[in-house]
């Protein structure tokens, strides 16, 4: 049964679920298995951080992640059809376990997401970026 978004055990949900997706992926998992030099274990606990301060305002989320996405860049060039389809497993996953306002929000999110993302990793390529 879906249920709305509340607290950090339903962001804990919409982690796991995404991220077990995103690893069995043909076209994004490949970025975490063969790029990244990559932690399991620590990079779920920071990405819940991450979406229950976006979804529910906890702060809780310390990182940088248009400086990690502009790193993993230079390493693994990201193209547009990689944050198609991660925006599409995200919207898949929270539309199979949830529902409510804060989907809405999630999605919203994610749609500024993608478009600041690109934008930033394409002006990261000018000499005089400044972030």
């Amino acid at each position: 049964m879906k249920k709305e978004i509340e607290n950090r055990d339903d962001i804990q949900l919409l982690v796991e679920s995404f991220y077990s997706k995103v690893k069995e992926d043909d076209l994004i998992g490949a970025i975490f298995s063969d790029v990244l030099v990559f932690k399991w274990d620590i990079h779920i606990p920071v990405m819940i951080d991450f979406w229950e301060t976006v979804l529910l305002g906890t702060g809780t989320y310390r990182g940088n992640t248009m400086r990690v996405h502009i790193d993993l860049n230079k390493v693994y060039p990201l193209k547009p059809e990689h944050f198609e389809r991660w925006k599409e497993l995200f919207f898949e996953t929270l539309d199979e376990h949830f529902t409510g306002i804060k989907v809405d929000e999630a999605k919203n999110r994610v749609e500024l997401m993608e478009v600041l993302m690109q934008t930033k990793i394409a002006q990261s390529n000018n000499p005089n970026f400044i972030q």
